[in-house]
């Protein structure tokens, strides 16, 4: 049996396309990484009635307050009664809150001079830690309330350094609450943050 040479392909006469060189293959690789990255998510933003402003709520569920701790001068007549008679401020600021927390509508007339107001002002009197703690108290609810970021120490630091510039910043707070439920914009919450647990369960 002979072998027709003409019949049989040479070695190496086909033609195959060449593989593609190294940087080609890495740059495919990196664009194909990079479309599949994942993008980054917006900080989550709650509105509602205890979070008028939409202020970005981070991963811990907390935000920061509408208004700085030393921004007291945005409401100079709020700052002069917190300085010359705390006592009344905080027994409205606790009144106001209080009822808020009750029946979910703004006070229509709050206490500015009663038990609570009486309370505050002889506080001082009882081993001089009484203010603070009553001051760091109040903080503290206000705190829970609108789901704000802060500690028990700053609480503390705050009530017995700060203490008007707190009232300040607290009345704020409740007052934005309030005027956002007169208003009607927000709609009603059911639950907030901590009792969502507590309602699923």
């Amino acid at each position: 049996m002979s072998i027709d040479k003409k019949t049989l392909p040479l070695l190496g006469t086909t033609f195959e396309p060449a593989p593609p060189a190294y940087e080609v293959e890495e740059s495919l690789v990196a664009r194909t990484a990079t479309l599949a990255q994942p993008t980054a998510t917006p900080q989550m933003s709650i509105g509602g009635t205890r979070n008028p402003k939409s202020l970005p709520v981070g991963l811990d569920g907390k935000r920061s307050f509408n208004h700085h701790l030393c921004a007291c001068h945005e409401r100079p007549m709020l700052t002069l009664a917190a300085c010359c008679c705390p006592c009344s401020i905080w027994a409205s600021n606790h009144t106001r809150l209080t009822h808020l927390a009750k029946s979910g509508e703004p006070n229509p007339s709050p206490e500015r001079v009663g038990l609570f107001c009486c309370l505050y002002a002889v506080s001082p009197n009882l081993l001089g830690i009484g203010q603070v703690v009553m001051q760091c108290f109040s903080r503290f609810q206000t705190r829970e309330r609108y789901a704000i970021r802060g500690s028990p120490v700053e609480d503390v630091l705050i009530g017995a350094f700060f203490p008007t510039c707190s009232l300040v910043q607290e009345s704020r707070e409740i007052e934005e609450e309030e005027q956002a439920l007169r208003e009607g914009g927000a709609a009603p919450e059911t639950f907030y943050r901590d009792e969502e647990e507590q309602i699923e369960a």
